[in-house]
């Protein structure tokens, strides 16, 4: 389902150029507003899931509505825009109850999500055919988690380590660079191994944990469809494990079914121009039990 947004801006070509611009991004805009009264109005009718609001609301305060929004009857999360640099607002924008801040000039929905996504699990799947599909997908994804300082695990074959160590350079000590081979020798070893890595990292005061990782796919039917189903519930288990996975699919090597349900099973699709949601996602308890199999049996298990 297309993320819902309500825009609050004193600025009606602003209004009409961000809609248009965030909707062909995958955004549905639900309502737009141009002063405070406005924009409550509309946030307790519409109920979006998201509210960007202007910092400098005409002569009222983005920051004083920010406010509002969170402690009203039916909160939602606010997030902060402006033509006005961060640096300038860093305290403002610390003190508010926004989610956080996103200038004019880079607002796009995978600025949205990524916001909205802290605390969740953003979950991914990135089909590359070469070399340098992969780098220009992962490495600035890589370099955004380094600036965060978020701890960074990179789970995939040798040639593409191998490139990022050379592309990375010095970058690379900040992010463990790991050989498939150890790591999915089965799905439930798998996400253990994943599951022990994040719970770690978070109990050292991690905020998010980024991760790249490529599976050793199976060739029999039924393990493929382990494979596929632990996929499909990790959007369950880790809903709330704030987490950002980018899943590998070369398609050069693997099947079509395989690469097909890449995108039933990841609510996003990342490629070197960036990330949208994946128009084919698929609810997990229908996909898995379109494999024959079923969800509860693997969420009772534990992921």
């Amino acid at each position: 389902m297309a993320l819902r947004c309500l825009i609050v801006d004193d600025s009606a070509p602003f209004l009409e150029a961000a809609s248009k611009f965030l909707e062909r991004e995958g955004i549905t805009i639900v309502g737009v507003a141009s002063t405070g009264a406005e924009a409550l109005e509309r946030a307790q009718e519409l109920r979006p899931d998201v509210a960007l609001v202007d910092i400098d609301l005409g002569e009222e305060s983005g920051f004083d509505l920010a406010r509002q929004i969170a402690e009203g009857p039916a909160p939602l999360p606010v997030i902060l825009i402006s033509t006005r640099s961060e640096e300038d607002l860093a305290e403002l924008i610390e003190a508010s109850p926004a989610l956080g801040y996103v200038s004019k000039a880079h607002l796009s929905a995978h600025a949205v999500a990524d916001l909205l996504g802290r605390g969740k699990c953003v979950h991914e799947a990135l089909v590359y055919s070469t070399v340098e599909e992969f780098l220009a997908a992962t490495v600035p994804f890589i370099r955004e988690g380094l600036e965060e300082a978020e701890p960074l695990l990179v789970v995939t074959k040798e040639a593409n380590l191998s490139a990022l160590r050379e592309t990375l350079e010095i970058d690379a000590g900040g992010v463990e660079l790991v050989d498939p081979a150890g790591m999915y020798r089965s799905p439930p070893q798998s996400i253990e191994a994943y599951d022990r890595y994040v719970r770690t990292r978070l109990e050292e005061g991690a905020g998010r944990v980024r991760i790249i990782g490529e599976p050793v796919w199976p060739t029999s039917a039924r393990a493929v469809a382990e494979w596929k189903r632990y996929e499909s519930a990790l959007n369950v288990a880790w809903a709330s494990t704030p987490s950002w996975v980018v899943c590998l699919y070369d398609a050069n090597e693997l099947p079509d079914d395989i690469v097909s349900d890449a995108k039933r099973t990841h609510p996003v699709l990342r490629t070197g121009r960036g990330a949208r949601p994946s128009p084919h996602y698929t609810d997990p308890e229908v996909f898995v039990r379109n494999l024959g199999l079923e969800l509860s049996e693997i969420l009772a298990g534990g992921l």
